[in-house]
């Protein structure tokens, strides 16, 4: 039975080796995530070119997403320091420590928004600190929860609101890199509203990128606008790992939830991340607790998983591969033989005529028993809205460009196909059919359900759909 979920891979280490990366790809990656938090640019060049070539010996598109490191604030020490309940220690505003006490933070600036009572979390929140009072160029904090605090660990500040731009000048040098390299998404850390889509939409465009943008969700402030940054955004992230930190533990759950609807809503794909199979960076086997966690992010109806550790350093990334797919898998299964007709996950009131132009091909898909929804696309947006609503037909959406069908491989049960030259006045709903049985997505003598925007090439926009029966050598017959 086919995946519809997609599954996110980061690389690393152990994932750097062309036999490892085909086998992962073989295994069901469909997108790999380049974590611009580490490495040099040689390493992420190096890693992109030869996962290019492992899908295309693979035969597969797959996607690249660059991962900017965003202001995420870090301790910059050279050795472990023990920090005791009652402690008062001491953060310096700039690069430079007042004292040689002081405690030294990447990104220091962003120190100033702190006040007397926010809570300072190191470690995701295994030290605790509260703020005192800001002077002579360092801020104080009182120990609250102790242990050991080692070197490179992040900083939280969930009580603060931070007013710094949304993009650092670290994420300026990796977005360079990025272009340098091709990628076909780019994901935004710590992105706090609708406005930094602007900002990084003209960050790409300074350095020759033209590609769908992220927007990680990783703070309250995130949380609370998440509707109106989906809106600005061409996806989002559930990124539990800082958003656990930075909210109530207890409420990261609803949240994902919530956001997860809210991404579906409006026809965005959603990822959902952080620690799924995270006890496999080290075991063959995953926990029952990871299975299940898995498993609840595609009941919650998330287009893509998302591996870090497990694959980028973990040494077992082709297992953790297969086994979130065999996850996948059996949740799909269950979804299909419980659930409901198609929910109406858009907004009935809207005059988009492409909402319930989708839908009724997703029903329809279901009424008529077809096997699949043919959608020739040139932007991927027919196809990526018809995912939406999860049909159990499957979605191939036919398109010219590698750039359309890679970005594609990031939603929910979209199986991205190459078409074919078509000629002015031709009909593309035709020739959509024959290359997506050229491609092997749909057999002769199946019933399609054919969705497009753009009937015609080159002709006025009516979003048409059209029942066939594919004929022997892919012709588009009367159903």
């Amino acid at each position: 039975m086919s995946r519809r979920t997609k599954i996110v891979a980061t690389l690393g280490p152990a994932t750097d080796s062309p036999d490892m990366l085909d086998a992962i790809l073989r295994a069901g990656v469909d997108v790999a995530r380049v974590n611009f938090s580490h490495g040099v640019p040689e390493e992420h060049i190096g890693r992109v070119s030869r996962f290019r070539a492992a899908a295309i010996r693979v035969g597969k598109f797959a996607a690249v997403m660059a991962d900017l490191p965003g202001p995420k604030l870090r301790v910059k020490m050279s050795s472990l320091r023990f920090l005791n309940v009652g402690d008062v220690v001491h953060f310096s505003l700039t690069s430079v420590p007042v004292d040689v006490s002081d405690l030294v933070i990447t990104e220091p600036e962003m120190l100033t928004d702190v006040r007397p009572g926010h809570r300072m979390l190191l470690d995701d929140g295994r030290l605790q600190l509260e703020a005192g009072e800001t002077s002579n160029g360092r801020v104080a904090a009182c120990v609250t929860v102790g242990g050991t605090l080692h070197p490179n660990k992040g900083l939280n500040l969930p009580d603060t609101p931070l007013t710094m731009a949304a993009l650092t000048e670290r994420d300026h040098a990796a977005l360079a890199i990025a272009a340098r390299t091709g990628v076909d998404w780019v994901a935004v850390s710590f992105v706090r509203g609708p406005e930094a889509a602007a900002e990084v939409r003209a960050a790409c465009k300074a350095v020759g990128i033209d590609v769908p943008v992220l927007a990680k969700i990783e703070r309250p402030e995130a949380v609370g606008r998440a509707g109106a940054i989906i809106a600005a955004f061409d996806a989002i992230m559930v990124a539990r790992g800082d958003l656990g930190v930075e909210l109530p533990l207890e409420c990261v759950p609803t949240v994902q939830k919530t956001l997860i609807a809210q991404a579906r809503a409006a026809g965005k794909p959603v990822i959902t991340a952080t620690d799924m199979l995270d006890s496999m960076r080290n075991n063959p086997r995953p926990t029952r607790a990871e299975a299940g966690d898995v498993a609840n992010a595609i009941f919650d109806g998330t287009d893509a998983v998302m591996l870090s550790g497990e694959t980028a350093v973990g040494s077992y990334p082709v297992e953790a591969v297969a086994c979130m797919h065999r996850i996948a898998v059996e949740t799909e299964a269950h979804i299909h033989h419980t659930r409901a007709a198609h929910a109406a996950v858009y907004d009935a009131t809207s005059d988009e005529i492409d909402d319930p132009i989708t839908l009724a091909a997703c029903s329809l898909a279901d009424e008529v028993g077809a096997t699949a929804i043919v959608t020739p696309t040139l932007s991927g947006r027919t196809a990526r809205l018809a995912a939406r609503f999860r049909p159990w037909a499957s979605v191939v959406a036919v398109a010219p460009t590698d750039a359309v069908l890679q970005r594609l491989a990031l939603v929910w049960g979209i199986t991205p196909v190459r078409m074919t030259a078509v000629a002015p006045g031709g009909d593309r709903m035709a020739i959509a059919v024959q290359d997506a049985f050229v491609a092997g997505t749909v057999k002769a003598g199946e019933r399609v359900v054919v969705l497009a925007g753009h009937p015609i090439a080159g002709g006025p926009r009516f979003p048409t759909v059209r029942v066939v029966r594919v004929g022997e050598g892919g012709t588009a017959n009367e159903p």
